[in-house]
C-alpha cells in the first residue's frame, strides 16, 4: 500500500527487514506454542488463586526470549516510520517538508499563530485566546513530538478526528469553547517522519509488538504514541486532497465528514 526505502511501518510485514521475517519463521511454532500458554495462563490466573500468586513459567519462554533479542539486535541497523497526524497550511507543509518536524516550541507556536493573524486568517480575539496557551508550555507537551507507527492507526476517527480538523494541534485547540475559526483554515496532513528505531522509547518492546502483528495477538499492543524529544527528518506530507490520505484514512466514511458532505 505504501513505502519508503529502507524504513520499517510497524503493521506492514512486507516491509520488515528479510532476517526478521526468516527468524520467525524458523521459530514459528514454538512462538504460537507460547502465545496460545501466555493466553492459558492467564486464564487460570483469574480462577485460580495459587496460579496468581505463583504464576507457571511458559515452556516456550527461552525461544520467545532469543528471538526478541536477536530481533532487537537486528533493529538497531534501521529505521521505522512515525505517522503524525496535524492540520496545517500550505507555507507550512513546505517549511515542513524542508526543514523537518519540531517539537512543541511556545515561542514558535506563537510565531505560527502571529503569522495567521497577521495574513487576517483568524481574528484578533482568537488570537488573543491561543497565543501563550498553557497547554504550549505543558510538561507532558513542551520539546515533544507524539508519532505512532501503525497504518491501522489511521483509520482511527475518535483519535484522529480533532487533529484533522482543527488547525494548530491539540495544544492549540484543546480546551476552546469555540474552534470554528480553527477549522475553516488549514489543510489536514499526514505527516511521514524517520525515526532512528534505537531512539525509540518503545524501542525495547517493539519486538514483542511486530511477534504480536505477526500473528494476529493481543499479548501486547500493536501500536502507541512514541514521544520525540529531537526534531524529525520528513519523508512526505499526504494532504487531504491525495488520494492515497482517504485509502489510509478511509477519512471519507468518518461520521463527521458524512455530516460535512450532507450540508
Amino acid at each position: 500500500m505504501i513505502k519508503f526505502e529502507n524504513h520499517i511501518i510497524l503493521d506492514q510485514t512486507s516491509s520488515w527487514p528479510e532476517k526478521v521475517l526468516q527468524l520467525i519463521e524458523e521459530h514459528k511454532s514454538s512462538l504460537i506454542y507460547y502465545l496460545q500458554e501466555e493466553k492459558r495462563i492467564e486464564i487460570l490466573r483469574h480462577t485460580d488463586l495459587k496460579i496468581r500468586y505463583n504464576r507457571p513459567q511458559n515452556p516456550f519462554v527461552d525461544t520467545w526470549i532469543e528471538v526478541i533479542d536477536t530481533i532487537d539486535e537486528i533493529l538497531q541497523e534501521y529505521k521505522i516510520v512515525g505517522f503524525h497526524c496535524t492540520k496545517l497550511m500550505d507555507y507550512e507543509i513546505g517549511d515542513v517538508i524542508k526543514n523537518g518536524l519540531i517539537p512543541l516550541d511556545k515561542d514558535f507556536a506563537n510565531s505560527r499563530i502571529n503569522i495567521l493573524f497577521d495574513k487576517g486568517l483568524i481574528s484578533k480575539e482568537l488570537k488573543n485566546r491561543i497565543i501563550d496557551k498553557a497547554e504550549l508550555s505543558e510538561k507532558i507537551r513542551a520539546g515533544k513530538i507524539f508519532v505512532f507507527h501503525c497504518l491501522s492507526t489511521l483509520k482511527d476517527e475518535w483519535g484522529l478526528n480533532k487533529l484533522f480538523g482543527l488547525w494548530g494541534g491539540e495544544s492549540i485547540y484543546q480546551y476552546l469553547k469555540n474552534s470554528t475559526e480553527l477549522s475553516q483554515i488549514g489543510i489536514p496532513c499526514i505527516v511521514v517522519a524517520s525515526i532512528k528505531i534505537i531512539e525509540l522509547d518503545i524501542y525495547p518492546s517493539l519486538s514483542k509488538r511486530m511477534l504480536c502483528i505477526y500473528f494476529d495477538d493481543n499479548l501486547h499492543p500493536h501500536d502507541n504514541d512514541s514521544i520525540i524529544e529531537k526534531k524529525l527528518d520528513v519523508l512526505e506530507v499526504i494532504q487531504r486532497d491525495n488520494k492515497l490520505f482517504n485509502k489510509l484514512t478511509n477519512i471519507e466514511s468518518w461520521i463527521e465528514e458524512k455530516i460535512k458532505n450532507n450540508t
